[in-house]
């Protein structure tokens, strides 16, 4: 959704190597790059461009009742009643037999996080501040600790090692969202063309010595059309950031795996590679499976949605994922992420957040979700704490599902 952002201050900037270019056979000659119109200054998705989606029968359109403390908390009578019976814990899927996944020598092994038993509560909070110290506080006000943490990075930033290591020593998964904002720096068809594999070698020798499960998670969104990374589309207007550059789904897909083959060369295999897209009812004409670069070069399945109920659009579990999520499984059998979502503050949001809490905790196939914990300047205030209502009422849920766990001490 919302692009940073301002990219991380790191203390240990990264050195990158001279004449680290892939094999010859692999890299194209560079060219000069064309001259583009792209809006810099976006901010990424503009929620009020997106096409609405209809309100599904049964929905969250009713009025939560002001005085009822219950109703409020986004408790229905139903649950209060049966709050004697515990209820069963659905925990997520487990790893397929003879399951394996390639981890260099020498690098730690990152296999038994793919398929966590346990939900994934992740944040992302101001990239401007303390994000450790940020999410300390948040687990005070929730009573659940978040383990993941999600940093924006933009093409050509160094990665410092240390970054990843503080976060992994603070009890979470550190997540490494890597954006190209502006195409005269880089785009999806030079990195396909090898014109970029300086850049990607050190990132991922950064990644490497880090040595520290790193979740991974470039060129996110791919299939809307207000990133220079995304796809124009059948609705697309020419204006559009993705118009302006003409990025296609094969190059995305060569982009993709030759950015993986080049970690795994290099040996960061400590990548969780999660291939994020958005909600499909943003852009429903624009299939998925067109950017699947393939099993092999994927950990987890992702998708980005975000509840907007005082516009009318995505205002519940199944208007925002249930459709996406049925088209993903159709791509491929991955545990699926939800890398990125939030809400809107409104009078349903404690409602909204039982709604969301609830379902992720129900489906096994899918093992967490990140909130997008930032009061954005240019759109709204996604915090969870935005509202005393929504906060009680996510400390509540979250406890209620199979949310949290220190990934350090997964055996």
């Amino acid at each position: 959704m919302p692009t940073l952002r301002p990219f991380l201050a790191l203390a240990l900037p990264v050195v990158f190597a001279a004449g680290c270019a892939s094999p010859a056979a692999d890299t194209a000659a560079p060219q000069d790059k064309p001259t583009y119109t792209v809006d810099l200054d976006a901010s990424g998705r503009d929620a009020n461009a997106e096409e609405p989606a209809p309100a599904a029968a049964g929905g969250s359109s009713a009025d939560p009742v002001a005085d009822d403390p219950e109703a409020a908390l986004g408790v229905d009578p139903v649950d209060v009643e049966a709050a004697g019976r515990k209820a069963k814990k659905v925990f997520n899927n487990p790893a397929p037999k003879n399951f394996k996944r390639y981890n260099a020598p020498g690098v730690v092994k990152v296999t038994k996080y793919i398929y966590p038993k346990r939900d994934i509560f992740g944040v992302f909070t101001d990239q401007a501040r303390n994000q450790i110290a940020d999410r300390n506080a948040l687990a005070k006000k929730v009573g659940m600790k978040p383990n993941m943490i999600k940093s924006f990075f933009g093409w050509g930033a160094p990665v410092d090692p240390n970054w990843a290591r503080r976060i992994w020593n603070a009890g979470a998964f550190p997540q490494l969202e890597l954006e190209a904002h502006d195409p005269a720096v880089a785009t999806v068809a030079s990195v396909a063309a090898g014109q970029e594999d300086g850049y990607i070698r050190a990132l991922a020798q950064s990644v490497k010595t880090a040595n520290v499960p790193i979740v991974f998670s470039p060129f996110h969104e791919m299939n809307g059309d207000w990133y220079p990374w995304g796809h124009c589309g059948p609705t697309s207007k020419p204006e559009s950031n993705a118009c302006q550059v003409g990025t296609t789904p094969a190059q995305f897909r060569a982009a993709w795996k030759r950015m993986h083959n080049i970690f795994k060369q290099v040996g960061a295999t400590n990548a969780i590679w999660v291939w994020q897209t958005n909600q499909i009812g943003a852009r429903p004409q624009v299939r998925l499976k067109q950017f699947y670069p393939g099993n092999a070069y994927v950990d987890w399945a992702g998708t980005v949605g975000y509840y907007y109920p005082k516009k009318g659009w995505y205002a519940s579990w199944n208007d925002i994922f249930v459709k996406t999520l049925k088209e993903i499984k159709k791509i491929t059998k991955k545990p699926i992420f939800i890398p990125e979502m939030g809400m809107e503050p409104s009078k349903y949001r404690a409602r909204d957040v039982k709604n969301f809490l609830k379902a992720v905790s129900a489906r096994r196939d899918v093992i967490g979700f990140l909130w997008f914990n930032y009061n954005k300047p240019t759109e709204t205030d996604f915090r969870i704490e935005a509202s005393k209502a929504s906060l009680k009422a996510f400390k509540y849920w979250i406890k209620q599902g199979t949310y949290g766990y220190d990934p350090r001490k997964v055996k």
